[in-house]
């Protein structure tokens, strides 16, 4: 069996010199590239853990003014005022009074 094209022919030492330099000028590129790629993204976890800390406070807040809500809700409905409609959160939503019974 013969090649299509002859055989192969010797690479020239100059050729072969220069790949090796273009392989480690690769490998020096890539290692300055990835030592800025984890400074950039080691200030950026610095940045996202100073805002989860605000977060998370921002958050207890809300969560401790729903458990506020909550509770004063199961109050009101232990007692019997959620429903009634002069008094309880938010008010009556219909006129129960006379024999007009629209929405207000």
């Amino acid at each position: 069996m013969s090649l299509p094209y002859g055989p192969p022919q010797p690479v020239s030492p100059l050729i072969r010199g220069l790949r090796f330099a273009f392989l480690i000028a690769g490998i020096i590129y890539a290692r300055g590239k990835q030592r800025l790629y984890n400074s950039m993204e080691a200030s950026y976890r610095e940045e996202e853990a100073k805002k989860k800390i605000v977060r998370d406070k921002q958050l207890a807040i809300l969560k401790a003014k729903i458990a506020a809500e909550e509770q004063e809700t199961v109050r009101l409905l232990e007692t019997g005022k959620l429903f009634e409609p002069d008094g309880g959160a938010g008010g009556p939503m219909y006129s129960t009074s006379g024999s007009d019974r629209s929405c207000k």
